[in-house]
């Protein structure tokens, strides 16, 4: 299955200039909340400049869009194909943010680089991630963590597949391979990642059933 980086997000990484001033716009906003016009602007140089500010924050947003489709694509996907298909609650959005302590604005996704969601299953919770370095991507990289309602951690000692490495001191589990290298052309094939989701999945299936 082939998917593509936006053109926007592929642009910044791609572009020194545009991603010299999206970081400048988007740092500038962040610290002061809007960005003052420059003192020294001419009236016929003002429409750019607010054309440019809204390009960085459509930058910013397309990127943090882009992570949740990719997330559809890749776990949703695996879900909806039924590696496990009963006792699993979908949390809602707040109570995901609240759980891992981690907001999903636009703003946070696109400093972290990281979108995930939570579900309760067989007593425990499940978080099921993915990351993209940026902003020189070269790859996606899935995560997941399993704790029981004690939390107890499910997640060290259990066999999600050769695609996955140790967890590491968080008992977070990530995939350590090249699963979905970008391409030159911002493009990616998620057969290997799909294939991975479904491993873990079917790793803890016996937890989602209880």
């Amino acid at each position: 299955m082939a998917f593509a980086l936006p053109e926007s997000y592929r642009a910044y990484c791609t572009d020194t200039a545009v991603r010299t001033a999206v970081d400048h716009i988007l740092a500038s906003t962040d610290r002061k909340g809007a960005l003052s016009v420059p003192s020294e602007i001419d009236w016929d140089d003002l429409p750019a400049f607010h054309r440019a500010v809204l390009s960085a924050h459509q930058v910013r947003c397309e990127f943090s869009v882009f992570l949740i489709d990719l997330w559809d694509a890749v776990w949703q996907r695996a879900l909806d194909e039924g590696a496990f298909d009963s006792g699993r609650d979908d949390w809602t959005v707040s109570q995901t943010e609240e759980w891992s302590g981690e907001k999903l604005d636009t703003h946070t996704v696109w400093g972290n680089g990281w979108f995930g969601r939570v579900f309760a299953i067989g007593g425990g919770d499940l978080q099921l991630g993915l990351a993209v370095q940026h902003p020189f991507p070269e790859e996606v990289k899935l995560g997941l963590c399993l704790w029981g309602a004690d939390d107890t951690d499910r997640t060290t000692g259990r066999d999600f597949g050769d695609e996955w490495a140790a967890p590491d001191e968080e008992r977070w589990i990530y995939t350590d391979k090249d699963l979905a290298p970008i391409r030159d052309d911002g493009t990616m094939d998620l057969d290997r990642l799909h294939t991975a989701a479904v491993g873990a999945l079917s790793a803890i299936g016996n937890d989602a059933q209880g």
